[in-house]
């Protein structure tokens, strides 16, 4: 298990540090991206839309945030196995340390991109927002993006050892996946006979935990429970799934 940690710690950290050599703003990209995103999408979501929300550039912001991480974890996460066939065919490891080094890379980036938040909170005044509770909320949120992540990752990067149309797969579906998520709206602000298709999106609730000190709705809570079940469940069969394949990975590289 120490070597497990070990491992992983030590991918984790090549990845982090191979990312942005060579470049000249180097880890400034971390807070680059976000921001220029929020601000394109903010203006023009806020001009063309109205949404019943006091600080629309903060609910944008931190939802951008999440997503970002985990779109590019999983995008990235998904060919890695394929990528890293040369690791795979010249030593015995646990392989799931590889796409799990990628999506705790990202992780990295993620947390260090909430200090851009905090600063814009203490800038716009708006920490009365976030007490105890909401804090609690929005932590349980970023351990339930990360757990998700990981479970679908495991599973999209062992598939895509056998079918390499796997990652092109994942990239179109996260496009969709995005629109079909409340992230740069409210969920209230969708027409209710079709707020129950939403409702079959279990990352709703994740966004719904991590935005919530910026929303005027409450997301019923057997709905949210069962995207918790269905969150843990999606880890459980993913991480079951990469370890059933991973014996068979040098035989397809």
């Amino acid at each position: 298990m120490q070597y497990f940690f070990d491992l992983l710690l030590a991918l984790t950290i090549k990845e982090i540090k191979t990312r942005y050599r060579h470049t000249i703003l180097g880890i400034l990209w971390i807070f680059i991206n976000p921001l220029l995103q929020m601000i394109v999408i903010g203006l023009v979501f806020s001009s063309i839309f109205t949404f019943d929300i006091k600080n629309y550039h903060l609910f944008l912001f931190i939802g951008l945030l999440s997503w970002n991480f985990f779109s590019v974890s999983l995008n990235k996460a998904t060919p890695r196995i394929v990528w890293d066939r040369h690791l795979i065919q010249k030593s015995k490891f646990p392989k799931e340390v590889i796409p799990l080094s990628i999506i705790l890379s990202h992780f990295f980036h993620f947390i260090a991109s909430l200090g851009l938040l905090i600063i814009f909170i203490l800038i716009t005044k708006q920490w009365q927002m976030f007490n105890f509770n909401n804090i609690l909320s929005q932590i349980t949120g970023f351990i339930l993006l990360f757990i998700f992540v990981s479970g679908i990752s495991l599973f999209t990067s062992a598939l895509n050892v056998f079918y390499r149309d796997i990652a092109f797969v994942v990239q179109s579906l996260t496009l969709i996946w995005f629109y079909f998520t409340p992230i740069i709206y409210p969920l209230n602000n969708i027409p209710n006979n079709i707020v129950p298709i939403f409702y079959l999106n279990p990352i709703l609730s994740i966004f719904y935990l991590i935005q919530k000190p910026l929303i005027n709705y409450r997301l019923p809570l057997i709905i949210t429970i069962s995207h918790i079940i269905i969150i843990i469940a999606t880890a459980a069969c993913g991480t079951l799934f990469f370890r059933k394949k991973q014996k068979c990975f040098a035989d397809w590289l």
